[in-house]
This record gives structure tokens, C-alpha cells and sequence, in this order.
């Protein structure tokens, strides 16, 4: 009976002893296994913003019409020159970006052309065709939800161009790249909501949230 007492007392006491020799030989690869799974999330890679990252980084913005013309060329098109001021006051109530009085000194451009009813003409391209700035060519992603839409057509010949709204940025030589965004809609210039700068501004607030603005002191 002794004999069967003192053995299991010694079994007793081995055991934990073997316990703790387990834990301690696999204790390297439980270490191992935290520091991979601990890592994982920052190898992930982060979402790309919707829009360009120079919309992050402009202060000033510069506003014109197509070729170039801005609002103080007496050959602009009235109606071109109204949706100038309707872009320029909906820059002012967004508050993000000031508005600049030299194209040179802006950080971004903003081109814009009124949508025109024009007679379809099928020896010259394809009818209801966007209409560029000269010089500049358009995107070439087709995928780009701000692209998408066309012109409308009537059975009569005639279409209706949609107003058109597009963002470049400005070289040191002067001349433009891009556009880094672009946008059409049916009257989408039209003041007081402008809502194709509406939809820029979307954009790129949902992309780079602009900072709460801090509160005045009450005295």
C-alpha cells in the first residue's frame, strides 16, 4: 500500500513538471504566430481616394470657359459668363479652396462650357460629341463614373449638348494637365446650385474630409 502511495505522489509531482517543459518548447511558435497575426492588418493596403491627391493639397482655384477665355474677355459667351459666376460663388460657399485671380498663380483650374442645342453634322466625327478645351485630351479611363452620359439626340437632328464641367492642373510653363476630373449634366451649370460643382465637392470631401473649423474664443 505504501508502495502504491509513494507512486503515485511521485506521478503527481511530475507531472506539472511536464506541463511547463510543453509550454515552455512551444512557447517560440505561440510568439511567432501573435507577431504574424498582430502585423497582418498593417500590410493591408489602403483604399485609393476617388480623386486625385492634388485636390488635397490646392489652395486656389482659377475659373475660365473653353480656349482659355475667363470672365473679363469681352467675347465670352454670356452664357458661359454666367455659369463662371455661379462656379466662382459656389467655390466661395464651399469655403475649402479661395478663389485666384491669376491663372498662373492657381492650383487648379476649373474649365467650364455651357451645353448648346447644335445640329448634328455626320461628315465631322460623331454626333453629340463632348467638346474640349484645345489642346487637351480627355480622359482615357472609360471606367470613370465622373465620364459617363452622353449627349441627348432628337429625331429632328438636333442635340443637346449637356453642360460640362472640368478640373486641370497648371504646368510651370503655363500650359494645363489633365483634366484630373470631369463631369457632364443636362443643366448642370445652372446657378444658384451648381450641381455639377456640387458633385465635385462630394467627391472630394468624401475623399479628404476638410478639418473642423475651430471654434472662436467667447469673451
Amino acid at each position: 500500500m505504501k508502495k502504491y502511495l509513494i507512486g503515485i505522489t511521485i506521478l503527481c509531482v511530475k507531472r506539472p513538471f511536464a506541463m511547463r517543459y510543453s509550454m515552455r518548447r512551444n512557447l517560440p511558435a505561440f510568439v511567432l504566430l501573435l507577431a504574424i497575426t498582430g502585423s497582418a492588418p498593417a500590410t493591408a493596403k489602403p483604399k485609393k481616394p476617388s480623386v486625385p491627391e492634388a485636390f488635397e493639397t490646392a489652395h486656389t482655384v482659377f475659373v475660365e470657359a473653353r480656349d482659355a477665355h475667363d470672365i473679363t474677355d469681352i467675347s465670352l459667351d454670356p452664357d458661359d459668363r454666367n455659369a463662371i459666376l455661379d462656379v466662382q460663388d459656389g467655390i466661395q460657399d464651399w469655403g475649402r479652396y479661395t478663389l485666384s485671380r491669376s491663372r498662373r498663380d492657381a492650383d487648379l483650374i476649373l474649365v467650364v462650357s455651357k451645353g448648346r442645342v447644335v445640329r448634328d453634322q455626320p461628315s465631322s466625327g460623331a454626333p453629340g460629341s463632348l467638346r474640349l478645351p484645345a489642346g487637351h485630351s480627355p480622359l482615357q479611363d472609360p471606367s470613370d463614373a465622373s465620364q459617363s452620359g452622353t449627349n441627348t439626340s432628337s429625331s429632328d437632328g438636333l442635340t443637346q449638348e449637356k453642360d460640362q464641367l472640368w478640373v486641370y492642373t497648371i504646368q510651370s510653363d503655363g500650359k494645363l494637365k489633365g483634366p484630373i476630373w470631369r463631369s457632364g449634366q443636362e443643366r448642370g451649370l445652372n446657378g444658384p446650385n451648381v450641381l455639377l460643382l456640387r458633385r465635385l465637392k462630394d467627391e472630394v470631401e468624401k475623399a479628404y474630409p476638410s478639418a473642423p473649423a475651430k471654434q472662436q474664443p467667447t469673451p
